[in-house]
């Protein structure tokens, strides 16, 4: 399983049949204590209806596709879940309502 933020989409015209009418979101992996981003993007079909600056769960390899839905779908990474909150030895970690990721902002920064 992998924790990451949604930072983007991806469209594509041309695709698999399977893949037809799927969303694919660009998902950044995170530390799940730190929150810090860590390693490369993915590439991810969204499963759930996730959108930018979620912290969702992405299930990778084979697990990916062992949903009803996710089945039919070619692809290493799937989103099944969107966090509200995450806990770890008793300290809170994440909280969704507490969240204060403006995808807008970030990209204001990065330009700079």
């Amino acid at each position: 399983m992998l924790i990451g933020r949604v930072k983007g989409t991806v469209v594509s015209t041309n695709k698999t049949d399977a893949l037809t009418g799927s969303k694919l979101l660009i998902v950044q992996p995170v530390d799940i204590e730190t929150f810090e981003e860590k390693g490369e993007y993915v590439i991810c079909v969204d499963d759930v209806g996730a959108g930018d600056g979620d912290i969702v769960m992405c299930a990778y390899g084979s697990s990916a596709r062992q949903t009803d839905t996710s089945k039919k779908y070619a692809s290493d990474y799937s989103i099944y879940g969107i966090v509200d909150y995450i806990n770890i030895k008793e300290k809170q970690t994440y909280d969704k309502a507490k969240d204060n990721y403006d995808p807008k902002q970030k990209e204001k920064e990065s330009c700079n």
